[in-house]
């Protein structure tokens, strides 16, 4: 098992979260988190949804569950957002143990492009941003709960600052957070929490030690300059696509101020993080598209969030632009970007392709074996819909999730697991792909 461990580092990710998910399972079936009891596959889901920092729940987090129950649901979106890697290398150097190179390598993959960083480097600052942004977003929601007594004020505004942050969209309120959607502080709040877990440490850790005036004609690495172009684009054409889309629908009747305002945190919380502040049903089916489309995408690379990433769809596009252009290498802001990285993009991009379409496949069948054909293409949004946010860990949901088969949940549960990890992980670490300098020989074939 040791020497399987050491030959596929990957799998440390998978096992760890395979443990968190069976121990919050067990916790979750305990007396004391529910106030009338969980159903094995219930609480399996919940559990999995929460440790994958997906959001999509089949029961009420606020009127199910009791406090202690809330509680492990805020621990395991906790740990599934820090991640179970930095969790156990933690543990580590507090009980100054050294990883072997494998675990090291694993580490790094997740949460670095270089491995120039030292292991307990990089988790030391995963732990300090995580736990002083939450803290910043929680005072700030403390402001803005204060209709609530002291004890609930103050685990509503832990419990919501963490599921912002690790892009979780777990709320203990049944409508999300549609009871703020005009309370600007609260938006605020959530947006910069939920921007900054979906930034991935990595560029947060670089913004934060970016020096501008000591050291001149300095920049951020290619990374970050990727990330933060593709965030402030799909931001900002999100929100102008939400206004022009549902001006006369969802946000008739509020003012211009709270129709940006709505707008840019739907656009923020779409990609990833699951938190609405609208009935996400009453939306009509041109935005729904666009939506799925952003939840494909996700957040970036080494973050709380899922999706195939937005630097994967930026070297994807990149990609495309470059060629179209006569040349052969992809590049941008003045740089080459790797043939390995290229592939490895184009292979998340087929494999995640791939499985959502299986996916979704094997949901629509089991939710729509016994409905007539008319009655079962009625649903295809809204499974596909369910499919691609269990996928991207986003946990948005146009109200399928709650009235799932067993079976049906089940499944979401396998692919809110894959999301959280990846395919490409998952491939990674079962395969061995064989390495061979020899080729067989080429013949073209037309295309277009």
């Amino acid at each position: 098992m040791s020497n399987m461990l050491d030959r596929r580092p990957m799998l440390y990710p998978i096992i760890g979260f395979l443990v968190l998910i069976t121990l919050g399972t067990i916790l979750l079936l305990m007396p004391f988190s529910s106030k009338n009891g969980l159903s094995f596959v219930n609480a399996l889901f919940m559990a999995t949804s929460a440790s994958c920092v997906n959001g999509l729940a089949v029961i009420s987090a606020g009127q199910e569950l009791t406090r202690t129950g809330q509680g492990v649901l805020m621990i395991l979106m906790e740990i599934g957002g820090i991640g179970i890697m930095a969790l156990s290398t933690t543990i580590m150097l507090l009980a100054r143990s050294k990883m072997n190179f494998g675990q090291q390598s694993a580490l790094m993959k997740s949460y670095s492009t270089e491995g120039n960083s030292s292991t307990g480097y990089v988790v030391k600052r995963v732990i300090i941003v995580t736990i002083a942004v939450e803290i910043c977003g929680a005072i700030m929601l403390f402001t803005q709960f204060s209709d609530m007594p002291l004890g609930q004020r103050i685990f509503s505004s832990l419990f919501h600052a963490v599921s912002a942050f690790c892009n979780a969209g777990f709320s203990i309120w049944d409508n999300s957070m549609q009871n703020f959607s005009t309370n600007l502080v609260v938006n605020a709040a959530l947006i910069l929490l939920i921007i900054c877990g979906g930034l991935g440490f990595l560029s947060i850790s670089e913004l934060a030690s970016f020096k501008w005036r000591k050291v001149p004609g300095r920049h951020f690495t290619l990374h970050t300059r990727l990330v933060l172009s593709m965030t402030l684009i799909l931001i900002l054409s999100g929100t102008f696509l939400m206004l022009a889309m549902e001006w006369d629908g969802v946000l008739s009747g509020y003012s211009f101020l709270d129709k940006i305002s709505i707008s840019l945190f739907q656009s923020v919380t779409t990609r990833s993080a699951g938190l609405s502040t609208v009935n996400f049903a009453s939306l009509g089916v041109p935005l729904l598209f666009i939506v799925i489309l952003f939840m494909f995408i996700g957040a970036n690379s080494g973050s709380c969030g899922g999706g195939i990433k937005t630097t994967t769809a930026a070297i994807i596009i990149l990609l495309g632009v470059n060629r179209l252009l006569g040349r052969e290498k992809t590049q941008f802001f003045n740089r080459t970007i790797p043939e390995e990285t290229v592939e490895k993009a184009m292979r998340i991009f087929v494999l995640s392709v791939v499985f959502l379409v299986i996916a979704c496949t094997l949901l629509l069948s089991f939710e729509t074996s016994n409905l007539t054909a008319e009655t079962g293409q009625s649903r295809f949004l809204e499974l596909l819909f369910e499919t691609v946010s269990a996928f991207s860990t986003c946990g948005l949901s146009m109200g399928a999730t709650k009235d799932l088969t067993i079976a049906s949940k089940i499944l979401i549960s396998v692919v809110m697991f894959v999301g959280r990890l990846g395919p490409l992980v998952l491939v990674q670490a079962m395969v061995r792909l064989p390495q061979s300098g020899a080729y067989y020989s080429e013949e073209n074939v037309m295309v277009g």
